[in-house]
């Protein structure tokens, strides 16, 4: 796959995942450019689990119970 080169985020956005989300929360995991900006460094696309990978335990804890209501298992 040739090299994807992305536009920056909005200014004010999270520069992962180019979401205006609070520092502590998830990046958002169904951005289109979280998931090519991740592929891009990771060769893989990005699962729930590393959007979640900077929040804290209990952070995790009530997104991985939150997506659980939606049929999401982490």
């Amino acid at each position: 796959m040739p090299k994807l080169h992305l536009l920056p985020p909005k200014p004010g956005s999270c520069l992962e995942c180019a979401t205006i989300h609070a520092p502590e929360m998830p990046h958002n995991q169904q951005s289109l450019f979280y998931q090519y900006n991740f592929y891009s460094e990771h060769t893989r696309f990005p699962t729930w689990k590393d959007a979640m990978s900077h929040c804290t335990p209990d952070m995790k804890a009530t997104w991985i119970k939150e997506l659980a209501s939606y049929g999401i298992i982490i």
